[in-house]
């Protein structure tokens, strides 16, 4: 690899955990060695989720699908090591069956390689 190389991608299986801060979701993608925390806020157009319910669905679907269904990372690899994530919501969505959360999107991450109090 030179200086100016080119990153590496890699879409890997990883349990999640579910959490709230403040009314807002909150995920912990890990696999035992990396721990890829991202917290979500919900699209100006669709705040509406909070009055008609819509939210209380997707924290739901959260909170019943974490620790049995395992969902897609992409880890971005520099030098052999990796540096950063992204989860694809449109592919999480289709994941956890419930289109809603394709109306969050990423407010705040963190990637960690020990576990965090997220």
């Amino acid at each position: 690899m030179g200086i100016f190389s080119k990153p590496e991608f890699k879409t890997v299986l990883m349990d999640f955990r579910f959490k709230e801060d403040e009314g807002f979701p909150c995920l912990q993608a890990f696999d035992g060695t990396y721990y890829c925390n991202a917290d979500y806020a919900i699209k100006t157009s669709e705040y509406g989720m909070w009055e008609d319910g819509r939210y209380e669905k997707v924290k739901e679907t959260f909170l019943n699908a974490q620790g049995r269904i395992r969902i897609e990372v992409e880890l971005k690899i520099k030098k052999g090591k990796p540096v950063d994530f992204k989860i694809d919501l449109s592919r999480l969505a289709q994941t956890l069956g419930n289109k809603d959360i394709e109306n969050l999107e990423l407010a705040g991450w963190g990637f960690f390689d020990q576990p965090t109090d997220f």
